[in-house]
């Protein structure tokens, strides 16, 4: 590659941050150079003049990630002083200055350049910043993927009679396990060089249905997801992921599903989360559902979320969970609400329970992975005490007043 959008210039002891960073600009579309992209291209070549050609010439901007380590590096050093020598020939903003130690002081370094602070930001926060700031410089980033209406809405994709794809799709719509095994056998055959990105797209969609649905054999594939994904095209591989991902969160007719996701299979898909090669997946499905977050409780993430839950309970006999909260959503509920809302939760207002199994139970009832899921008991009681939901009331899905 032989331009950028963004070089970032770090000590190697910030390196686990930054290649955070780096992995989610490259899903996200950004040209980035990040040294461990490039090992192949880097082998052989003389890296002091590489390295200022690129910090000075070859990037619209330089992130510098400062720290204790950054000041002193030779390396950092080499390309912090070739940064400066292009900032201050084109006289305009270039390098991005991001610390994780604000007390450090940078020669150089004008302490009114506007900067960043990394104590608060996430390595994900901190790229979607970069690629805010390069698209209010007018750079446009290509969307990595592009699918047709008609397999977002796939009751609209065209089942023509005699085509090997639409038969297999007609198979797994059945909902007969006995049509829906041998379809999915087959399409672990297919010659996927020869797969489009709609067909593979379509191909997930309609696998992770039939998954959700018990069959047998796609509940294998999703078992073995990692294994099934390495032997597709990388390229293929992710389109087939991206549709499995769609299917949880919208409908045949490409609406999102609201409360109502289909989540059954959903902690097998989660399980690629921080898988390197699998980012791009995560940044598609985080932008189809941007417009809907503040209705899931939490998005795919390379750095998976953590779902915290903070319950009140009461000092009584037997002790009763008096409020149950995500943030300043109540899942407490004593008025009659709607099915989409009650799911089977409100079963709890008949048994006690432990915070172990009401995390446990919630896990499985709003398809979060366990690990993902935090329940903050105030006060602190032991794991093994029964606690009871107080009369009348129902655990029902996060509602906002």
């Amino acid at each position: 590659m032989d331009k950028y959008h963004v070089a970032l210039s770090f000590a190697g002891e910030d390196r686990d941050y930054v290649e955070k960073v780096a992995t989610r600009l490259r899903a996200d579309g950004v040209n980035v150079f990040y040294d461990k992209f490039e090992e192949a291209e880097l082998w052989g070549k003389n890296l002091y003049e590489h390295f200022s050609n690129i910090y000075q010439n070859k990037a619209l901007f330089t992130v510098m990630f400062i720290s204790e380590h950054y000041k002193d590096k030779s390396w950092p050093n080499l390309e912090r002083r070739s940064a400066q020598a292009r900032a201050i020939a084109d006289s305009k903003e270039y390098i991005l200055p991001a610390f994780f130690d604000e007390s450090i002081e940078v020669p150089g370094l004008l302490k009114t350049t506007g900067r960043v602070s990394l104590k608060t930001l996430t390595p994900e926060e901190l790229a979607t910043l970069i690629v805010e700031k390069l698209q209010k410089s007018g750079v446009e980033l290509t969307q990595n993927f592009m699918y047709s209406e008609h397999v977002k809405a796939d009751v609209d994709f065209p089942l023509t009679l005699g085509r090997t794809v639409p038969n297999l799709i007609k198979a797994m719509k059945s909902y007969d396990w006995y049509k829906q095994n041998p379809a999915i056998v087959e399409l672990l055959k297919l010659d996927w060089a020869k797969i489009s990105p709609d067909e593979a797209f379509v191909l997930g969609r309609n696998l992770y249905q039939c998954a959700c649905g018990s069959e047998r054999k796609a509940l294998s594939v999703l078992t073995n997801l990692r294994r099934e994904l390495a032997a597709l095209p990388e390229v293929r591989a992710l389109d087939f992921l991206n549709g499995m991902f769609f299917e949880v969160y919208f409908d045949a007719k490409g609406e999102f599903r609201g409360h109502n996701l289909k989540g059954r299979c959903l902690d097998k898909l989660l399980a690629q989360q921080t898988v390197r090669k699998f980012a791009p997946s995560i940044t598609f499905i985080r932008r189809a559902l941007e417009p809907y977050r503040h209705e899931v409780l939490f998005l795919p993430n390379i750095v998976p979320e953590n779902v915290v839950v903070d319950i009140a309970v009461r000092r009584s006999d037997p002790p009763t969970v008096r409020s149950l909260k995500i943030g300043a959503a109540s899942c407490l509920n004593d008025e009659p609400i709607g099915d989409e809302y009650l799911k089977s939760a409100w079963r709890l207002s008949f048994f006690a329970f432990t915070i172990e199994e009401l995390r446990q139970r919630l896990a499985e009832e709003w398809s979060i992975p366990v690990a993902q899921l935090t329940i903050n008991c105030s006060p602190r009681l032991n794991p093994r005490t029964k606690l009871r939901i107080q009369d009348g009331w129902g655990v029902t899905w996060p509602k906002h007043k």
